[in-house]
C-alpha cells in the first residue's frame, strides 16, 4: 500500500460520493478549499493499493508548542479496510503528527492502536430524512404540529429568497447565537461558506426585514442542513419551520436522496436527554420525521505515546484555569 496526495477535484469526489453513505460535505474538496483560505493546513490523503483507493482522508493539520502538531479527519477518514489506518498513521509520523484525531462512521477495534476518547468536534448524532418520497408522504410522516406551524408560515406573507447575504446572515445569527448562548465562528469563515459553490441560503423576509435564514450544504446524494439563525421577536410567524421545509424540497429539486439535519442529542425511541446542549434544536427536528444516526464519535489514535501524555495534561490544566 501507499499514500497519495489528490490534486484532482473530480477524483476525490468521484471515489467519496460512490463510497460513502449519507456523503458527508466535510470530506468534500469544495470544503477542503474552505479550510484551505481560512489559512488551515489541508492534505487530501488516498491510500492505494496497485491502482484501487482504499481509503481518503481530508486531514487538517494543527500545530502544538514544541514542534509538535496532530492530524485531523473531519468525519473521516473513509475506508474499505481497518488496516490503512496503520498507514495513515505511519504517514502521519514522518509529518510529525503525536496523534491521529478522527470522526470514523464505525468504531475502530484493533488493539494494535493505542485509542483515546476526545471531546466531540462534530456532533456524531444527527437525523436522516429520507427524500424518496413526495411531499405528501413527507409532510404526512412529520409531527402534527410541525405540520401545523408550516401551514401557519405559508399564510404569514413571508417571502422566502434564494440568495447569498452574508449581512443578513451575520445579523441574525449573532442575535441567535446572544440568545441561545453558543459561541459562533469568525465572520469570515461564513464568508467562505456562502462564497463557496457548496452552499445555498435561504431567506425569509417579511416586507422588507428578514427574520430567519437557512444555510445548506449540497455534496452528492445529500442536503445537509448547515447553519439556521431567526429573529425572536418575529418567533410567531414560524418562519425557521417553513425555512427547513423549503430547504427539504431544495433537496429533492436537487436530485438528493437525503436530508441531513447535522446535529442533534443523541435519540433512542424517540427519546432524548433533555439537558443535552442540542436538546432545543432536537425538539425541533424531530418534529420533521427523520430516523435517528449515531457515529462512534471523536477518537484519538496515538502515534507518540509519551508526547500525548504531556499534551492530555496540558490541556487538562489549560481547562482548569
Amino acid at each position: 500500500m501507499k499514500i497519495l496526495n489528490i490534486t484532482n477535484q473530480n477524483q476525490w469526489d468521484g471515489w467519496l460520493k460512490n463510497h460513502s453513505q449519507h456523503n458527508s460535505f466535510t470530506q468534500s474538496w469544495a470544503w477542503g478549499d474552505i479550510l484551505l483560505a481560512e489559512g488551515k493546513q489541508v492534505e487530501r490523503l488516498a491510500v492505494m493499493e496497485d491502482d484501487k483507493v482504499l481509503a481518503q482522508g481530508q486531514i487538517v493539520y494543527n500545530n502544538l508548542p514544541f514542534g509538535w502538531r496532530y492530524a485531523f479527519c473531519p468525519q473521516g477518514p473513509v475506508a474499505e479496510k481497518l488496516e490503512t489506518y496503520q498507514y495513515l498513521l505511519d504517514f502521519l509520523k514522518n509529518k510529525n503528527c503525536i496523534f491521529f484525531r478522527v470522526e470514523s462512521t464505525s468504531m475502530i477495534h484493533d488493539s494494535k492502536f493505542t485509542i483515546h476518547r476526545s471531546i466531540d468536534i462534530n456532533p456524531p448524532a444527527t437525523l436522516i430524512l429520507d427524500l424518496n418520497k413526495t411531499e405528501e408522504e413527507l409532510l404526512a410522516g412529520m409531527h402534527q404540529k410541525t405540520r401545523y406551524n408550516i401551514h401557519l408560515a405559508e399564510k404569514k406573507d413571508l417571502k422566502i429568497n434564494n440568495e447569498k447575504n452574508l449581512e443578513v446572515f451575520w445579523s441574525l445569527m449573532n442575535q441567535t447565537g446572544s440568545r441561545d448562548k453558543f459561541k459562533l465562528h469568525a465572520k469570515n469563515h461564513y464568508n467562505l461558506v456562502l462564497n463557496s459553490p457548496l452552499t445555498f441560503q435561504l431567506t425569509a423576509y417579511l416586507n422588507n426585514t428578514a427574520v430567519a435564514t437557512a444555510v445548506f450544504a449540497k455534496f452528492g446524494d445529500t442536503f445537509t442542513y448547515l447553519y439556521g439563525a431567526s429573529d425572536y421577536e418575529h418567533r410567531h410567524l414560524m418562519a425557521p419551520y417553513l425555512l427547513q421545509w423549503e430547504g427539504i424540497k431544495m433537496g429533492k429539486s436537487n436530485g438528493c436522496q437525503w436530508y441531513d439535519f447535522f446535529g442533534v442529542a443523541p435519540v433512542k425511541d424517540g427519546n432524548y436527554n433533555q439537558n443535552h446542549q442540542y436538546a432545543g434544536v432536537t425538539r425541533f427536528k424531530l418534529g420533521f420525521g427523520g430516523t435517528s444516526h449515531e457515529a462512534p464519535g471523536t477518537f484519538d489514535l496515538v502515534i507518540n505515546n509519551k508526547k500525548y501524555s504531556f499534551y492530555s495534561l496540558m490541556r487538562k490544566l489549560r481547562r482548569l484555569v
